[in-house]
């Protein structure tokens, strides 16, 4: 479940996500030791947790679940889950960007539709590189 907070929550709008990613790549750095091992280790950070979710997605998939064949369990309803605050959170951040593009397509509303995608991908990298590097700095170095 933290897993799922951590890619789909907007870091903008969640203190304690900005704060996990902030931690992970404080120890990140100090554990590196150099700003560009910070660097590193922040961006492998990140790219793994993608990797994690794009195999969380494949097994899903691989386990039957199709978008004809959407599983509600037992005793709720669709409804139930609409209302479940991570998915009506993202309804309500789609609903604008849709309704936006009544007047037509160009590149201004491709844009619209991108820009907040680009956000929500790059705040997390960049919290977590610049943590990082913190952490390389703030870590004393070793005398050989």
């Amino acid at each position: 479940m933290v897993m799922v907070n951590l890619l789909l929550v907007n870091p903008m709008n969640s203190f304690m996500m900005v704060a996990v990613w902030a931690g992970a790549g404080f120890v990140g750095g100090m554990m590196a030791g150099t700003k560009k091992g910070a660097f590193v280790v922040g961006l492998m950070v990140w790219l793994s947790c993608l990797g994690i979710i794009a195999l969380c997605v494949y097994l899903l998939i691989q386990s039957g679940l199709s978008l004809g064949a959407l599983v509600i369990p037992p005793g709720s309803s669709l409804i139930d889950l609409l209302g479940i605050p991570l998915i009506q959170g993202a309804i309500d951040q789609i609903l604008p960007m849709i309704s936006g593009l009544g007047g037509g397509f160009d590149m201004s509303s491709i844009m619209t539709l991108i820009m907040p995608l680009l956000i929500w991908f790059f705040t997390p990298i960049i919290i977590v590189i610049v943590s990082g590097i913190l952490g390389a700095v703030v870590r004393p170095k070793e005398n050989f």
